[in-house]
């Protein structure tokens, strides 16, 4: 996926899927389990990690496991910014917190891959 399309992702099951397997590290459901995340042996649904604030408060706290992450909280602007020693990834504007906080998320995997950041 590249940063274009990250940035264009609206908060909902399909981002909620890219964080469970990309920052988790859950697998995608098999045959007849498409939108399942698991271990390879038990699925479900993702958690609504781009859409509350409880899945914020998860996604953050698993950043914040290797990386400085920083969060600007406004009535109409939400900021997220991941520190990784020398890069810095941001998002937001005027999206809700955890949006702002799983997009900066994944444009921060993708940018640890050797993918564009932004």
């Amino acid at each position: 996926m590249t940063e274009q399309e990250i940035r264009n992702l609206q908060p909902g099951p399909d981002m909620d899927i890219l964080l469970e397997v990309e920052l988790f590290g859950k697998v995608r459901g098999g045959v007849g389990r498409l939108g399942l995340v698991g271990d390879g042996r038990y699925y479900s649904y993702p958690r609504q990690l781009s859409r509350t604030w409880e899945g914020m408060g998860l996604v953050v706290e698993e950043l914040r496991k290797h990386y400085r992450v920083d969060l600007l909280l406004e009535k109409d602007t939400n900021y997220c910014s991941i520190t990784d020693y020398d890069d810095t990834i941001e998002a937001g504007s005027d999206i809700s917190a955890p949006h702002a906080v799983a997009m900066a998320a994944l444009l921060a995997l993708l940018a640890l891959r050797g993918g564009a950041s932004g």
